[in-house]
């Protein structure tokens, strides 16, 4: 199998259409890819019979379960993804295989819209968003090289991000995770090439219910823990980490769960 798009889902009712978009994105067949989703929630019905869709059950938080979307996928690729958001139109995946860089150390950070377009100017957000050094709060610390990309969605080899070590499940959401593995995949020589506009994100009014425990983690742990790793010996030259550090984040996510495991 080339690919496993994984992702950590808790909008059961979102899955079946990015499920049903995934070939606008590629024209891989279906016994070449997975959609592999780490979430506490079973599959709905229409998707629980396909043989290229897996749920691996997990309560914790949205890192440790992008920890466990690698170690549970087959594909010699891997691929993370918004369980909230769309594939557009243009088989964006097959252009990122082919413009990545072909050796073990090839990444591609994939773009996204996000949100109401608009009174927006797409192309220049774009063109700001990508770049270490243009994000107010992430790139202006001491050991962060500026001129890095940044990943927040991604593809690369499954053996590649495992002998990263993943994310770092100190973090609990992308806002900060996904940074820091950029910063370590390219501090340690990753080359990386950015993707068109591969997915249309979901956009969540007033951030309360689904985005509310992610916004108050990024806030409360995930800014400031960066700021202090990238502002301190830790993050000088900082690269490899232990795949299995997602064991030490909670089993239940206290934000989203905080009366523990429910049915």
């Amino acid at each position: 199998m080339k690919l496993s798009i994984f992702l950590a889902g808790i909008r059961t009712d979102r899955w079946l259409s990015l499920y049903q978009s995934i070939p606008l994105a590629t024209s891989l067949p279906k016994e070449e890819y997975e959609l592999v989703i780490v979430s506490p929630y079973d599959a709905p019905p229409e998707l629980a019979s396909i043989p290229n869709v897996r749920v691996v059950k997990d309560w914790g938080h949205m890192l440790r379960c992008y920890q466990l979307g690698v170690w549970h996928s087959k594909g010699e690729y891997v691929a993370w993804v918004a369980d909230d958001g769309l594939f557009v139109p243009g088989l964006h995946l097959d252009k990122a295989f082919a413009d990545m860089p072909q050796h073990k150390k090839g990444v591609a950070s994939l773009k996204y819209f996000e949100g109401p377009r608009q009174g927006r100017n797409m192309k220049q957000e774009a063109d700001i968003w990508w770049i270490m050094k243009r994000h107010k709060t992430l790139g202006k610390c001491r050991h962060v090289n500026g001129n890095y990309f940044m990943i927040m969605l991604g593809l690369l080899r499954r053996d590649y991000m495992i002998e990263i070590g993943g994310w770092d499940c100190r973090f609990q959401g992308g806002g900060g995770g996904s940074p820091d593995l950029a910063v370590r995949l390219q501090n340690d020589g990753a080359e990386v090439i950015v993707s068109e506009n591969i997915m249309d994100v979901g956009h969540m009014p007033g951030g309360s219910g689904d985005h509310g425990p992610v916004v108050n983690a990024l806030v409360q742990n995930d800014q400031p823990l960066f700021q202090h790793i990238y502002n301190s010996s830790e993050g000088v030259g900082r690269t490899k980490i232990d795949f299995h550090n997602w064991k030490q984040a909670e089993n239940v996510w206290s934000r989203r769960f905080p009366e523990g495991m429910t049915s």
